[in-house]
């Protein structure tokens, strides 16, 4: 009758790697909240049984403890993400290629550039944190310095110049 002792990080982390019902859930998470691809989502993964495996200690809550690790992981993952969007934003060859993904066809990606090299930086940095980050209006407006009043116009502004150049 003695009470089990809770598992440990490791064999939390082994659990999480054989499941493959755990490892959907967390792929999932990965993509509808932070947009990143099953690869990457992958990798975030393996690195996130990684540092549990360093862990030496009992957890109580094994699937909020997963979750928590992981979690922290994609974070990182996007925000280092986005300071080398913000970094490269100029160019309307780095908003492209996170587009790609969603354009269908070579010539939807050709006349997508084309239309991006049109439109102003700031449009283009507005467009990706808006739709392709899903930072909410406030968010968006702070990564271009815009005041929150404004931002909903500039991006309906941005949308019609884009579909002017994609015409």
């Amino acid at each position: 009758m003695g009470a089990e002792s809770p598992p440990t990080a490791s064999q939390i982390a082994e659990a999480v790697l054989l499941d493959p019902e755990r490892r959907r859930k967390l792929f999932r998470y990965a993509c509808v909240q932070f947009r990143i691809n099953e690869q990457d989502a992958e990798d975030l993964l393996q690195e996130t049984a990684l540092e549990l495996l360093r862990y030496r200690s009992y957890v109580r809550s094994p699937e909020g403890f997963v979750f928590t690790v992981f979690r922290a992981r994609c974070v990182r993952f996007s925000s280092a993400r986005r300071t080398a969007y913000t970094q490269s934003s100029d160019s309307p060859d780095a908003v492209a290629e996170v587009c790609e993904a969603s354009a269908d066809g070579i010539d939807d990606q050709l006349a997508l550039r084309e239309a991006l090299a049109e439109i102003s930086s700031k449009c283009r940095r507005l467009i990706h944190a808006y739709y392709l980050e899903g930072q909410s209006l406030k968010e968006a407006a702070r990564t271009v310095s815009l005041a929150d009043s404004s931002v909903a116009r500039t991006i309906s502004r941005c949308l019609r110049k884009l579909r002017e150049c994609m015409a």
